[in-house]
Order: structure tokens, then C-alpha cells, then sequence
């Protein structure tokens, strides 16, 4: 069970630092193509932190969820996952109805970055957790 677990903080890294990576490069990318536009700075900011959050918040509950009986724990995943959606939609609904649309834009490509990183989650690893872990 220690073995898993450890595997399982190897794998929090991964996507932290893919999301956080990602989130960077995009920052970059939208500033450039957006010609300095802040308010979609402000929303990729908002978007990778909230993603970093989010994947924070889902790695606690697996490791809570896993020392539950199976129907408890089914039960209580499926009430963090909805927490999760449900603070997700509040994110992009306050971002277009009180900020500004290219705020919007930004945080759904902050949120995208937890995707993107879990693709490359096996280079990552590889290149930069494994020699953090080291």
C-alpha cells in the first residue's frame, strides 16, 4: 500500500508540474497572440491555479477515498468530483459575467493545462520528476 501511495505522489508531481508548466507556456502564447491583452493574463493565472487546486483536491480524495469501503467510497468520490465541477463552473461563469471575455478565454486554457499535462505525463516524468525524486 506505501508503494502505491508513493506512486501516487510521483504522479501529483507529474501533473503539477505539467500544469504549471503548461499553464507558463500558454501565458506566453496568449500574450503574444492577444497582443498584451492582461485580462487574459489574469484569467490563465486564475485558470492554472484553480486546475493546480483542483488536482490538489482530487489527490487528497483518492488517498481519503482509499482507506473507505468500496460503497463509501464510491459515494464520496463521486461528491468530490461534482464539489470540483460545481466550483469549476462558478470559475467560468464569474469570469465572463463580472471580468471580461478574454478573461474567460484564459481560464479555460488554465483549465485545459491539467489535460494537456496528463498526455505528457510519461515525458515529464522521465525528464523532471524522476531526477527531483533523485
Amino acid at each position: 500500500m506505501r508503494d502505491k501511495l508513493r506512486q501516487m505522489d510521483e504522479m501529483f508531481l507529474d501533473l503539477a508540474i505539467g500544469v504549471l508548466l503548461c499553464g507558463v507556456i500558454s501565458m506566453i502564447l496568449g500574450m503574444i497572440i492577444s497582443r498584451g491583452n492582461w485580462w487574459y493574463l489574469v484569467g490563465d493565472i486564475i485558470g492554472t491555479a484553480a486546475a493546480v487546486g483542483f488536482l490538489i483536491h482530487m489527490t487528497v480524495s483518492i488517498q481519503d477515498a482509499a482507506y473507505m469501503e468500496v460503497h463509501q467510497a464510491s459515494r464520496y468520490m463521486v461528491k468530490c468530483s461534482v464539489i470540483r465541477y460545481l466550483a469549476m463552473l462558478l470559475i467560468l461563469v464569474l469570469s465572463i459575467k463580472m471580468i471580461n471575455f478574454a478573461c474567460f478565454i484564459g481560464v479555460v486554457v488554465g483549465f485545459l493545462g491539467s489535460k494537456i499535462s496528463a498526455f505528457l505525463n510519461k515525458p515529464i516524468h522521465k525528464y523532471i520528476t524522476s531526477r527531483i525524486m533523485k
